[in-house]
C-alpha cells in the first residue's frame, strides 16, 4: 500500500470534490481517496502493484478534472498570490463598470460620451467590452457547467452559466433590437 497527495484542478464546490472522491474509490487498486476541496488536492491510498501515478491521474482525468502532480505547498503559495492580484483588477474593472453603468442613476457625474442616451451605440458597446472580462474571468465555472451538463451530474456551475448565459444573450438581444 503506498499514499500520494496530488493537487487537483477544476473543482469549484463541494459536489466535485464529492463526485472525484466516489469516482475515486470506485477504481480496482484504489484503497482510499479523500478529495479536500480547499486545498484542491486529493490523499489517495492505493496497491502499487495494480496501479502508479500515471493511471491515478488518469482516473481523475476521466472523472473531468485535472492533476497537477504531487502536492506543493509552495506552489499553492504562488496561485494564491496570483489569484489575488486577478481580484483586485478586477474588483477594480467592476468598480468602473458600476460607475458607467449606474453612475447617472445616484447623480455621479459622467461624460456626455458615456450618456446613455447621448450616445446609446458608444454606451452598449462600451458595457458590452467591459462585461467580455468577467466571462474570459469565470470561463473555468462555464466550462465546468457546460461539462456537468453534458455528463447529466449538474451543479451550482451549471446553474451559474446558464444564468449568465442566458442574461447575456438576453441583453445582447434587448439592446441590440434598440438600434
Amino acid at each position: 500500500m503506498k499514499k500520494i497527495i496530488l493537487s487537483i484542478d477544476g473543482m469549484t464546490c463541494s459536489a466535485c470534490s464529492n463526485g472525484l472522491e466516489k469516482y475515486l474509490n470506485k477504481q480496482k487498486g484504489i484503497l482510499n481517496a479523500s478529495v479536500n476541496l480547499v486545498m484542491a488536492n486529493s490523499l489517495i491510498e492505493y496497491d502499487e502493484t495494480i496501479l502508479n501515478q500515471k493511471k491515478i491521474e488518469q482516473f481523475i482525468k476521466e472523472a473531468g478534472f485535472k492533476s497537477l502532480g504531487v502536492f506543493n505547498e509552495d506552489n499553492l503559495e504562488t496561485k494564491n498570490k496570483k489569484e489575488s492580484i486577478l481580484f483586485f483588477l478586477f474588483l477594480l474593472l467592476a468598480i468602473v463598470l458600476m460607475y458607467v453603468s449606474m453612475g447617472h442613476m445616484v447623480g455621479l457625474p459622467t461624460p456626455s460620451i458615456l450618456n446613455m442616451h447621448e450616445n446609446p451605440i458608444f454606451y452598449t458597446i462600451l458595457l458590452f467590452l467591459f462585461t467580455l472580462p468577467f466571462l474570459v474571468y469565470g470561463y473555468d465555472i462555464l466550462k465546468n457547467g457546460y461539462k456537468n451538463l453534458i455528463h447529466k451530474t449538474p451543479n451550482m456551475d451549471t446553474l451559474v452559466g446558464i444564468g449568465v448565459i442566458s442574461s447575456l444573450v438576453y441583453s445582447v438581444y434587448r439592446y441590440g433590437s434598440n438600434f
